[in-house]
Protein backbone atom coordinates (compact mmCIF):
# COMPACT_ATOMS: atom_id res chain seq x y z
CA UNK A 1 0.00 0.00 0.00
CA UNK A 2 1.29 3.31 -1.31
CA UNK A 3 1.86 6.15 1.58
CA UNK A 4 -0.89 8.40 1.63
CA UNK A 5 0.58 12.46 1.29
CA UNK A 6 -1.99 13.79 3.90
CA UNK A 7 -0.63 11.16 6.17
CA UNK A 8 2.88 11.38 6.12
CA UNK A 9 2.53 15.49 5.96
CA UNK A 10 0.73 15.33 8.93
CA UNK A 11 3.71 12.63 11.13
CA UNK A 12 5.96 15.31 9.89
CA UNK A 13 4.24 17.79 11.47
CA UNK A 14 3.52 16.22 14.65
CA UNK A 15 7.53 15.02 14.38
CA UNK A 16 8.35 18.79 14.15
CA UNK A 17 5.52 19.92 16.86
CA UNK A 18 7.17 17.87 19.48
CA UNK A 19 11.05 18.52 18.91
CA UNK A 20 9.68 22.43 19.09
CA UNK A 21 8.00 21.44 22.27
CA UNK A 22 10.72 19.74 23.88
CA UNK A 23 13.24 22.91 22.42
CA UNK A 24 11.58 25.85 23.22
CA UNK A 25 8.21 25.08 25.68
CA UNK A 26 10.67 23.50 28.23
CA UNK A 27 12.44 27.12 28.40
CA UNK A 28 8.80 28.93 28.45
CA UNK A 29 7.56 26.83 31.42
CA UNK A 30 11.12 26.89 33.16
CA UNK A 31 10.26 31.08 32.73
CA UNK A 32 6.90 30.79 34.16
CA UNK A 33 5.23 31.48 31.07
CA UNK A 34 2.85 28.36 31.25
CA UNK A 35 -0.37 30.35 29.52
CA UNK A 36 2.34 30.91 26.51
CA UNK A 37 3.26 27.21 26.01
CA UNK A 38 -0.17 25.65 26.11
CA UNK A 39 -1.41 28.66 24.04
CA UNK A 40 0.97 27.61 21.40
CA UNK A 41 0.24 23.54 21.90
CA UNK A 42 -2.96 24.21 21.37
CA UNK A 43 -2.54 26.44 18.28
CA UNK A 44 -0.33 24.01 17.15
CA UNK A 45 -2.34 20.90 17.55
CA UNK A 46 -5.50 22.41 15.48
CA UNK A 47 -3.83 23.41 12.71
CA UNK A 48 -1.71 20.12 12.43
CA UNK A 49 -5.79 18.73 12.21
CA UNK A 50 -7.03 21.41 10.12
CA UNK A 51 -4.06 20.75 7.73
CA UNK A 52 -4.65 16.55 7.62
CA UNK A 53 -8.13 17.37 6.87
CA UNK A 54 -7.64 20.02 4.33
CA UNK A 55 -4.83 17.75 2.54
CA UNK A 56 -7.23 14.80 3.18
CA UNK A 57 -9.86 16.24 0.76
CA UNK A 58 -7.66 17.42 -1.55
CA UNK A 59 -5.78 14.24 -1.77
CA UNK A 60 -9.62 12.42 -2.41
CA UNK A 61 -10.15 15.35 -5.39
CA UNK A 62 -6.71 14.52 -7.07
CA UNK A 63 -7.41 10.46 -6.74
CA UNK A 64 -11.16 11.23 -8.26
CA UNK A 65 -10.24 13.14 -10.95
CA UNK A 66 -7.49 10.93 -12.35
CA UNK A 67 -9.95 7.76 -12.07
CA UNK A 68 -12.48 10.07 -14.27
CA UNK A 69 -9.81 10.90 -16.58
CA UNK A 70 -8.75 7.48 -16.98
CA UNK A 71 -12.96 5.85 -17.64
CA UNK A 72 -12.66 8.84 -20.46
CA UNK A 73 -9.80 7.75 -22.59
Amino acid sequence: MKLQRHIVVTVLLVVYAFFMTLYFGLDLLKSGQALRFYITLGVETIVIILAFFALRRRDRLRNERRRHSDRQE
